[in-house]
């Protein structure tokens, strides 16, 4: 569960380094126009949705390991691509590279196989947790490392990253059972026509699509406030800080004693209930600290349930093609809660928060993601 979790928050701390920059940077690019800055922005995310499927079947046909090796050597390539990148058409090239590194669907369904159900909700807040500190040392580093060695250098630390990341999987991560790489993996279709996986993968994109809008939108707020751009870590280590307490104390206890469907619930008020918060007090700062630590909060909770949930129900030759599918959705999410809001802020200011609170109740008459096994 460490090594996974490490791995994980390797990979991803050097894609939250660059979060916070890349655009102030890249449009300085030889040819780089504002669309071009967006298109070398996107096109990770769009090679990260068109890999995560068929990595996640290859790791259910041929293990995870070898996979999840192969992906973080082409996410350490993709990153070293972008650091010799002269020129805004190069880099969009090896953005895209760099996306196809996909693991992320098969260290879920890795760390699926390596833990008991009875205990893999607090296994994914664990990597949870570690994702959140890779999070939070990306967006409060990353302008600091930028100011120092630019974006050329950031993208260098990237591809150390990924090499780092790719020689521990190498190293320690755990062989699978190779005899039941004998048996033909599970196909997709039945999947995607089981009813309770299928609000799985819609919670999966209701979220991500959430948590897009609301990140887009809320430090304008704090910027129409008077905030400044360079004080908004602050207003994240603020946010964040609830979440990063309580999480995996109140998951071991929700799993402990059954009541992960309650725990499912309450997120889906917090995150909710932020909404809310922030479409009716978005001009008030205090407001704006209770909606996001509200909306952050019911999104954590969120994070270890649904994979739970997810590889509690599938087979272990299933796993990897489930967990692909799972974060597909994500990423599909993401990308149109990022599109959305910037067209929907344009009507309105409060238009996106409207939507996204509009959403998120329609999602509980949808039907939230229960437990496999009632009660449990």
């Amino acid at each position: 569960m460490l090594v996974v979790s490490f791995i994980s928050a390797l990979r991803l701390l050097g894609i939250f380094l660059i979060l916070p920059i890349f655009s102030a940077y890249v449009v300085r690019y030889p040819s780089a126009t504002i669309p071009l800055a967006g298109v070398a922005f996107g096109v990770y995310a769009l090679s990260q949705c068109l890999f995560q499927v068929p990595l996640g079947w290859a790791s259910d046909r041929w293990g995870r390991r070898p996979v999840l090796v192969a992906g973080l050597a082409m996410f350490a390539a993709g990153s070293l691509a972008c650091a010799l990148a002269r020129d805004i058409y190069e880099l969009i090239l090896a953005r895209a590279i760099q996306g196809g590194g996909a693991v992320g669907s098969v260290a879920l369904a890795a760390l699926a196989d390596l833990t008991r159900s009875t205990v893999r909700t607090q296994a994914f807040t664990i990597t949870g947790i570690a994702v959140g500190g890779a999070f939070m040392l990306g967006i409060l580093g990353g302008p600091i490392l930028a100011a120092r060695v630019g974006i050329g250098g950031l993208f260098y630390i990237l591809g150390g990253l990924g090499v780092l990341a790719t020689i521990l999987a190498a190293l320690t991560f755990p062989r699978g059972d190779s005899s039941m790489r004998k048996e033909r993996p599970l196909p997709i279709g039945p999947m995607l026509a089981d009813a309770s996986l299928r609000r799985i993968f819609v919670a999966a994109f209701v979220l991500s699509l959430a948590l897009n809008m609301f990140f887009f939108t809320y430090p304008l707020s704090w910027t129409d406030l008077g905030l400044d751009r360079s004080q908004l870590w602050r207003v994240y280590l603020v946010i964040f800080l609830p979440s990063a307490a309580v999480i995996f104390p109140y998951m071991r206890r929700a799993e402990n004693r059954g009541t992960l469907r309650l725990a499912a619930l309450i997120g889906w008020i917090a995150a909710t209930g932020g909404y809310a918060a922030y479409l009716f007090g978005a001009q008030y700062d205090f407001m704006l600290y209770v909606s996001g630590a509200a909306f952050f909060l019911g999104y954590s909770l969120f994070q270890p349930i649904l994979p739970a949930f997810l590889t509690q129900r599938i087979p272990a030759l299933g796993r990897g093609t489930a967990t692909g599918l799972y974060t597909f959705f994500g990423f599909i999410g993401s990308s149109l809660g990022g599109m959305l809001a910037g067209a929907l802020i344009r009507i309105s200011p409060s238009l996106p928060e409207l939507f996204g609170f509009l959403i998120l109740v329609a999602w509980y008459f949808f039907g939230l993601p229960e437990p496999p096994e009632s009660g449990s």
